[in-house]
């Protein structure tokens, strides 16, 4: 029997790839053979063990049969880290009286109680393996894994590279991952083969994914605090990446917008306590990838916000339906271009450069005593600075609030957006009720001013799509869309004066 904490590292790979990497120099030379994995997968009728984060394993291996159970751990742009326990079976049957002794067994033990054990689903795959040592004192195992997962009727393809930890940091991994997605077009598979297979089991279809909050918990250090944002924000993105591929629903874009700008205001949090410098390249590729994105989310915006109550107010108008038209096919343009973006190798080597700058900690080697003191000490200090800082700057933008322009209303905008995500990951460090009402001002605030910089947007697109236009614009439907911007525009500065004053009025619950 073996209980190791598992460490690896998954990237899809397709197949016709695959005859290419098994012959690269790069994972070494072939020491077997490929051989045929068959896994079974066992839960309770009600499926407990998948809804505590367990996975119930038989697998046949040359032969032999070898149970294995999984659970704990964590999953951070793609590395996943659990413990597992493997035991050699007679029979394939499961017995979980063989991981009794083990917390994760006493668990598996109390969630299946006395519910009969059933097959959920198969896994089978062709699997070639290596060992490389890409540095001294480092191991990996490479595992080139095809195959398909089975539940009832559906099925679906796997073709993934498994980057196994033997020996050494798990910064390896990501810079071994690196190594391949500089030869061969990779992404980082972010769900484990047992969520996969539940998954199609329960026929689950997949959805947008907010983002995790209450990350940052009291006791912390400044590092901890740091790394869980940073990982939860990218964890957030990557929920969502299928989802803008595929170009469904546009609600996949925008969450990945909001865990680019979440990550990016973590990093800006955190900053100052690392040497200087640290952060500009993490910032760098996370401002150009939201950039990548922002077009198709504006027109998203503006057609769904803005086009479609006003031609379901206008039926008939042929204006408006020709601007519709026109609009439909740069909304279509910008979405292609979000989804090139997300497809191409650069958003890859962002997010495993960024896990592995996160695991290995480079800064550490730059740092101060006075930084390493204050990355060690509890975050709750440095919590209070960061709001107490954003808060003076959201405080002095809005100044003169009835008399800001449009660049300056921007300005207001953003620094109320740090605020309410430096808000949103410290308000677990203060109370609960102290904080609540900031939290809902901010949103609000936040509603009001995205709303006012839609109206602006607005105008922009319209000369957009005239200029881009095949068949000229009339003045009547740009006017209409005008007017009732304008309207709208006067009705959220009105609102904003209201959730100004709400702003100012709550207690700063940092202090």
């Amino acid at each position: 029997m073996t209980m190791p904490n598992e460490v690896e590292l998954k990237i899809a790979l397709e197949p016709r790839y695959f005859a290419r990497l098994a012959g690269d120099p790069l994972i070494g030379t072939p020491d077997e053979a490929a051989r045929t994995l068959d896994a079974v997968y066992y839960d309770t009728p009600r499926h407990s063990l998948s809804r505590r984060g367990v996975a119930l394993r038989l697998r046949q291996d040359r032969g032999s049969w070898t149970q294995a159970i999984k659970g704990g751990g964590s999953v951070q742009a793609g590395l996943h880290r659990r413990v597992e326990i493997e035991t050699s079976v007679k029979v394939p049957v499961p017995d979980l009286a063989h991981v009794a002794h083990s917390e994760l067994g006493k668990l598996a033990l109390r969630v299946v109680g006395r519910a009969k054990l059933g097959p959920v689903f198969r896994v089978t795959m062709q699997r070639l393996t290596r060992v490389v040592s890409p540095a001294p004192g480092v191991k990996i195992e490479v595992s080139l894994d095809r195959g398909v997962i089975r539940a009832r009727k559906a099925r679906i393809a796997v073709s993934e590279v498994e980057l196994e930890l033997q020996t050494g940091p798990a910064w390896r991994l990501f810079e071994f991952a690196l190594r391949i997605a500089e030869r061969y077009p990779v992404r980082i598979e972010h769900r484990s083969k047992a969520e996969r297979g539940y998954a199609l089991a329960h026929g689950v279809s997949a959805a947008p994914v907010k983002a995790q909050l209450g990350v940052v918990r009291r006791g912390m250090t400044a590092t901890a605090a740091f790394k869980a944002v940073c990982w939860s924000c990218i964890n957030h993105m990557q929920a969502n990446y299928a989802g803008v591929l595929r170009g469904a629903d546009p609600e996949y874009l925008h969450q990945m917008r909001v865990a680019l700008r979440r990550l990016r205001s973590g990093l800006g949090a955190f900053a100052p306590l690392l040497p200087p410098g640290t952060a500009e390249r993490p910032v760098a590729s996370v401002q150009g990838l939201a950039r990548a994105l922002g077009p198709a989310r504006d027109w998203d915006v503006f057609v769904e916000a803005t086009l479609s109550p006003l031609i379901a107010q206008y039926p008939e108008h042929h204006g408006l339906h020709r601007l519709e038209r026109t609009c439909a096919r740069l909304r279509q343009s910008a979405h292609r271009a979000a989804s090139l973006a997300v497809a191409s190798p650069d958003y890859q080597r962002l997010v495993l450069s960024m896990g592995g700058w996160l695991t290995e900690e480079p800064w550490a080697a730059q740092q101060t005593q006075t930084q390493a003191l204050a990355l060690q000490a509890p975050v709750a200090g440095h919590a209070k600075a960061v709001l107490e800082r954003d808060y003076e700057r959201v405080r002095k933008r809005g100044r003169t609030l009835a008399r800001l322009d449009f660049p300056q209303m921007h300005r207001l905008r953003i620094a109320a957006k740090k605020l309410r995500y430096a808000a949103g990951f410290f308000a677990p460090l203060f109370s609960s009720v102290r904080a609540r009402p900031m939290l809902e001002a901010l949103n609000d605030l936040q509603d009001v001013l995205g709303a006012i910089n839609d109206c602006a947007t607005a105008q922009a697109l319209i000369k957009t799509a005239a200029r881009e236009s095949g068949e000229p614009l009339r003045r009547q439907p740009r006017a209409i869309v005008r007017d009732r911007t304008g309207t709208a525009l006067e009705h959220h500065r009105q609102a904003l004066q209201r959730s100004w004053k709400a702003f100012r009025a709550c207690d700063h619950f940092w202090r």
